[in-house]
């Protein structure tokens, strides 16, 4: 477990000194346009801290470097491809999150951006019918004559100290980059940790292929390409998440739980609602799978268990409150975000009832999950159209809100997701069996089951949210496709590793593991590089 402590610290301080090389203009670290030498040393700089655990300084640390080296040059590849991706997009962006950060320099919880005079002299400024000729910003909520942010306050929280320190403009690609190479650090890591753990007979060639596959899949490289404060809002909720659950599950798979872990988890998972308010349900099931591990150890000392839980409730509960008072300070209500206000959609104040409803579930079933993409002649041969956005089931009428950007059902887009089906079955199986969970299970059994129902129920409860609301797009997937992803590789593993008894199944399930994740590592880097072709097909 100390070894996983220090590579993941290294690995996200090189990430960040990588980072700080790549986009030194934009933060203002250097007024040099090209890579000078200055530039060029930050980035070897980088590479070397990240490097740094692996690197067998004495003969103790000779197994570790020969177990563990052979999977960082994938990690360099995925964030390379990622800089790649992000550095041509850098032209269509939004900074809204910088101009937050500026008014809380300010001591302000409204935006410097003031509405036109003229909007402001309308009965009603959010019916779109009223406002013709107007200038007006769809992606921000206007009250009480001012604009604010309807999306959670968190990225730009923690972006005030760097503008603080750092006079560049800091627009929300960067801000994008950095939470999706969050995600793929955290996945990476909590791959190597269950390969360790549980899977050590696995072959190295099956771990770098499941690293390129969480690295790949879609939508992930598709945000990369689209790189407004929706992408950046959803990638940074996302790696919130996911880098509490490494927090949470490294804490606790000890013999004794980490108290600063258990610590960075409730920060995080608190920053992750503070992002995207819609993950309170897999936080707050996550809280459950914590207080069920403590139960576990602590069941006949009341004190040690509650004692145990303060370092991980103690920043959810701060966070509740502080987000409480967020929107109670702008809107007069703690449950309200902004969104009613919103001057986006299409007049979504004479739809407010009808955002989340259970009649949009059949409809976006099969738009997240069977809808297809289609295939041109010309590269990159795949294009992801839009949804359907007329009923699938024609007795069932949807509301006229109803609708679905450019999207591809994750059953073509990523077939290697079918894995997730072994861990979900075996799971099924233990909790209807006679005779149920067995308090006196040994841990390595226990933690195994943790975190597999720990990734199952994360990705139904965030899943279900998407399929009653009322607007399907594909970056709306990524909420839920980096657990899904992970639950997808340990059902790899563990289907592999029960048929290896096998020779003929063995094989035959291993080559269709391997296809599978080559499709979907293709499929999702051809989707992404199709947005710049697919203005029409949106």
């Amino acid at each position: 477990m100390q070894r996983t402590k220090k590579v993941s610290v290294f690995l996200i301080a090189g990430l960040l000194i990588v980072g700080a090389g790549s986009f030194a203009n934009e933060i203002g670290l250097t007024l040099d346009a090209g890579w000078g030498k200055a530039r060029i040393a930050i980035l070897v700089l980088g590479l070397f801290v990240g490097l740094f655990p692996w690197i067998p300084w004495t003969r103790s640390r000779e197994k570790t470097f020969q177990s563990d080296l052979f999977a960082f040059p994938a990690l360099l590849l995925v964030i390379a491809v990622y800089l790649w991706f992000i550095s041509v997009s850098r032209d269509s962006t939004s900074n809204y999150y910088a101009l937050l950060a500026a008014s809380f320099q300010q001591g302000e919880l409204s935006l410097s951006l003031r509405p036109d005079p003229a909007l402001l002299e309308l009965a009603n400024p959010y019916d779109p019918a009223t406002r013709q000729g107007i200038k007006v910003p769809l992606d921000l909520s206007l009250y009480n004559d001012k604009f604010y942010l309807y999306w959670g306050p968190a990225p730009a929280l923690l972006l005030t100290p760097v503008k603080m320190l750092f006079h560049g403009q800091v627009p929300d690609v960067y801000l994008l980059f950095a939470f999706v190479c969050g995600i793929f650090l955290s996945q990476f890591l909590l791959i190597l940790h269950l390969w360790e753990r549980f899977f050590p007979a696995i072959p190295r060639w099956m771990v770098l292929l499941s690293v390129f596959v969480a690295g790949f899949i879609s939508p992930t490289v598709w945000l990369l390409n689209r790189p407004k404060i929706y992408e950046a809002a959803i990638a940074g909720g996302q790696f919130f998440f996911i880098a509490g659950l490494l927090a949470a599950y490294t804490a606790l798979d000890r013999p004794t739980p980490s108290n600063w872990r258990l610590f960075l988890a409730g920060l995080f998972w608190s920053l992750a609602v503070g992002t995207r308010s819609v993950l309170v349900f897999p936080i707050a099931f996550m809280t459950l799978m914590v207080v069920t591990w403590f139960y576990r150890l602590y069941r006949q000392s009341w004190l040690k268990f509650i004692t145990g839980l303060i370092p991980l409730g103690a920043p959810l509960l701060l966070g509740a409150v502080a987000f409480a008072w967020y929107n109670w300070a702008r809107f007069g209500s703690v449950s309200e975000t902004g969104f009613s206000y919103a001057m986006s959609g299409p007049y979504l104040q004479e739809h407010l009832n009808e955002l989340f409803l259970p009649a949009y579930i059949f409809q976006n079933l099969y738009n997240y999950l069977f809808h297809p993409f289609i295939v041109e002649r010309s590269f990159p041969f795949l294009y992801a159209v839009r949804g359907m956005f007329e009923e699938v089931l024609p007795w069932q009428g949807l509301p006229e809100i109803y609708s679905a950007q450019a999207i591809t059902g994750i059953l073509w887009a990523a077939p290697f997701t079918i894995f997730a089906v072994v861990p979900a079955a075996r799971l099924l199986k233990q909790l209807f069996k006679k005779n149920k969970a067995n308090p006196g299970e040994d841990s390595q059994t226990f933690s195994f089951h943790w975190i597999t129902l720990s990734l199952t129920g994360s990705f139904l409860l965030s899943f279900g949210c998407l399929l009653i609301f009322f607007w399907a797009a594909m970056r709306y997937a990524e909420d839920f496709m980096p657990t899904l992803t992970l639950l997808s590789i340990i059902g790899f593993w563990h289907g592999h590793q029960i048929l290896s008894q096998n020779s003929n199944k063995g094989k035959m399930y291993t080559i269709l593991g391997l296809i599978l994740a080559g499709l979907s590592i293709l499929i999702g880097t051809f989707l992404a590089l199709s947005v710049y072709s697919t203005n029409g097909l949106l």
